[in-house]
């Protein structure tokens, strides 16, 4: 069987650390998703990696830039995981988002947020706030690739 034996070896194969910077990670079981930003000495440019565990071994699945719905590794499935993911407004600690119900609180790290739904099927996941000074402000999608807008503005 090809892959690694950690994840964390099998996610330096898909960046070497000296030209990227590991910007969030969410592992479920046999699963994870890492988010990368390809352009750490200046604006980000975050990309993301799936992941998964067969036979004890870690390998690549599929990768973009943006972020969605993908498939788990095993055929037939039909359960992957959702993703919601960009750059944090400034002075954010923490993100939550929905999809179909299902809400979801996460860390800010490093001024980019990832929001990881498992065992899901396809569908659209959303940030709905940003916790920023201990208070949650709500958003809104504004229509673009990574647009939010706090409520009131734009």
């Amino acid at each position: 069987m090809i892959g690694y034996f950690t994840l964390a070896e099998a996610m330096k194969a898909s960046f070497p650390p000296d030209c990227c910077r590991l910007a969030a990670v969410r592992e479920y079981a046999d699963h994870a998703v890492a988010l990368f930003d390809t352009r750490p000495g200046g604006e980000p440019y975050l990309y993301e990696v799936h992941y998964g565990r067969m036979e004890g071994r870690w390998s690549e699945g599929s990768s973009s830039n943006a972020r969605g719905w993908s498939r788990f590794l095993e055929a037939g499935a039909g359960l992957g995981v959702a993703t919601e993911w960009g750059e944090a407004p400034p002075g954010a600690d923490a993100v939550r988002g929905e999809l179909a119900g299902q809400v979801l609180e996460e860390a800010v790290e490093g001024g980019v947020y990832l929001l990881a739904w498992w065992g899901v099927p396809s569908g659209f996941a959303r940030v709905t706030a940003f916790r920023i000074g201990g208070e949650w402000i709500p958003v809104h999608f504004n229509g673009f690739s990574s647009g939010w807008l706090p409520w009131g503005i734009g």
